[in-house]
């Protein structure tokens, strides 16, 4: 079965304006939202990569007639006392020394070795994209993730959802994702080999196969 897929550019993201307010989770939830139903599309299998992943459940909670199903690669429902101190370290270090500073920082937490030494044409793509962000932008990123907490919530919902974890992930380690697939009460969690924060660059093909069977279920499932 063929699927229509858009992708977008979050506000702030790759060609997309910053927004002129304040960004919080609400910016970006109702940016997501707002192209659903300008494309009377809705609902949607919703997929979301890391922050990507955090927003989709987030939207998923606040517009659940938008969405169909859920796919989380790389990202939490929510982070312990420690880690959040290290997201707001995060946020401060980007203030004051900016984005060229944070990106081998970012770039080594992201990528296995293995995978920046065969590809570094991608991992120098992803590079440009983060240099190309406003510092002080991607620093209140990490003010609102150290916020972030949806699993009391997510709990509430009940839409078919598969979680994808890389087995080296450092940033949503595997117990983030077993914690995320536990409280959406979904027994899909594919932990992935040999990759870490960005698998669906580092093993595109593993991660499409996972959700694509996925998918098809859902079609199955619905004509059964």
């Amino acid at each position: 079965m063929d699927y229509d897929v858009v992708a977008m550019d979050l506000p702030g993201h790759g060609l997309s304006a910053q927004p002129a307010e304040t960004a919080t989770f609400n910016t970006f939830i109702e940016a997501v939202a707002n192209l659903i139903q300008q494309l009377n599309a809705g609902p949607v299998h919703l997929v979301g990569i890391s922050f990507g992943g955090m927003i989709a459940q987030l939207l998923a909670v606040e517009h659940p007639a938008l969405v169909s199903s859920l796919s989380l690669i790389s990202t939490a429902g929510t982070f312990s006392t420690q880690v959040r101190g290290i997201l707001r370290d995060r946020a401060n270090f980007t203030r004051a020394e900016g984005m060229e500073a944070l990106t081998p920082l970012s770039l080594s937490r992201w990528f296995i070795a293995d995978y920046s030494a065969r590809r570094p044409d991608i991992v120098d793509g992803v590079k440009k994209l983060l240099h190309r962000q406003d510092n002080r932008f991607h620093a209140r990123l990490w003010d609102i993730i150290a916020d972030f907490d949806a699993l009391p919530r997510l709990r509430e919902l009940s839409v078919p959802a598969l979680v994808i974890v890389g087995s080296q992930d450092r940033s949503t380690p595997v117990e983030d994702a077993s914690a995320l697939a536990g409280a959406l009460g979904s027994q899909r969690l594919q932990v992935v080999q040999n990759s870490a924060h960005l698998t669906n660059l580092e093993v595109p093909e593993t991660v499409n196969e996972l959700l694509l069977e996925f998918l098809g279920s859902l079609v199955s499932r619905e004509k059964n």
